[in-house]
């Protein structure tokens, strides 16, 4: 049986997504932007290749929240079918299953008793005993596809926007690079700092994790920008 704890609530899978959001915006565009800029692009054109790819990964990763979220969904209502279909096939072994839900809970035997005679008299009340209490599914806490697809593409937006900023007031390339990178490295430790917040960890040690990650993808654009560099 999956305990109650360990149920994702809409507001659990809403900080997963902003928090997941940012983080590949913030990684695939300071990876662009810092590339792009190596190869010694002017800056208005850095500029302009991070915004297309800002909003091709808005697009992107909105519309990938939106089909997962709607998968997830269907996913739901078929086991909610599958288990009507027990109730209404095999309704002895679903009650025996519910009077072990009850024994697994601490309940004597005659509370167990009653308490699955009072289950198992409504079919819906049944089944929907089946769906949280064995598979761990709350049907009224769905997930809106849009409003799932809405909060990635800004999060992706929000993450995007450090290594873009530089490139907003600054003219030059040499000058604007480094602050690229630095409020980069800045927001990835401060939203390891977040996560580590919302799912009570460390601190520091999900900071630096995040920092690492946004660090090498820098690199591969330094890399990858000066090699384009030379080859153009």
């Amino acid at each position: 049986m999956i305990q109650p704890d360990r149920i994702h609530t809409p507001a659990a899978r809403a900080i997963r997504e902003v928090v997941f959001g940012v983080n590949d915006g913030l990684v695939s565009i300071t990876g662009l932007v810092v590339g792009v800029a190596s190869s010694h692009m002017p800056a208005h054109q850095v500029l302009q290749a991070g915004i297309a790819a800002v909003v091709a990964a808005m697009i992107a990763m909105g519309l990938g929240a939106y089909l997962s979220t709607s998968a997830q969904n269907e996913y739901f209502l078929a086991e909610r079918e599958r288990e009507a279909h027990e109730v209404r096939v095999m309704p002895e072994e679903e009650r025996r299953e519910v009077e072990g839900i009850y024994r697994a809970q601490g309940f004597s035997r005659e509370i167990t008793r009653v308490l699955t005679d009072h289950v198992t008299a409504d079919p819906e009340r049944w089944i929907d005993f089946m769906m949280k209490e064995e598979l761990g599914i709350h049907l009224d806490r769905l997930d809106n596809p849009w409003q799932s697809a809405g909060v990635m593409a800004l999060a992706v937006l929000l993450g995007s926007l450090p290594p873009l900023v530089p490139f907003l007031v600054v003219p030059r390339v040499d000058q604007a690079l480094p602050w690229t990178i630095g409020l980069a490295m800045a927001t990835a430790f401060f939203l390891g700092m977040v996560k580590a917040r919302v799912a009570k960890g460390n601190w520091w040690r999900s900071g630096v994790q995040f920092l690492l990650v946004s660090a090498a993808a820098a690199l591969a654009g330094i890399l990858a920008g000066h090699w384009l560099g030379g080859v153009a």
